[in-house]
């Protein structure tokens, strides 16, 4: 058996536990992350669903923001912990600082940068 990495919300209350080592994360600049994350986009780490283990799922609160998303968000703390998408159904979506600690490489692709915040510049 693989080692496993651990990622949390910002209280502990969740966790998420999944098989090393980490894909390569992606930026998502469309608005809905923008908000979501109230950054300049937000980072994510796709992880196979039927390898990821949620502690504490009573721990959880659910937002459906469109027909395809489920969004998952600890009602403790308020940290959002995952993303289920309908289109992608053997997929669990992380935000990848839940993996605060893990080794991880720096993301692959920036996403949606047509939707970028007006004042942010991507490096070239």
């Amino acid at each position: 058996m693989s080692e496993l990495a651990r990622g949390s919300c910002f209280c502990g209350a969740v966790s998420v536990t999944t098989p090393r080592p980490l894909g390569r994360p992606v930026n998502c600049h469309c608005g809905e992350c923008r908000r979501l994350s109230g950054a300049a986009f937000s980072t994510w780490l796709t992880l196979p669903l039927a390898q990821a283990v949620i502690a504490n799922p009573e721990g959880l609160s659910h937002f459906g923001p469109t027909a395809n998303l489920q969004r998952a968000f600890c009602k403790t703390c308020g940290s959002h912990v995952f993303t289920l998408d309908a289109r992608l159904p053997d997929a669990l979506g992380c935000p990848a600082g839940l993996f605060e600690g893990e080794a991880m490489e720096p993301p692959a692709k920036d996403y949606f940068l047509e939707d970028r915040a007006a004042w942010h510049r991507p490096p070239a």
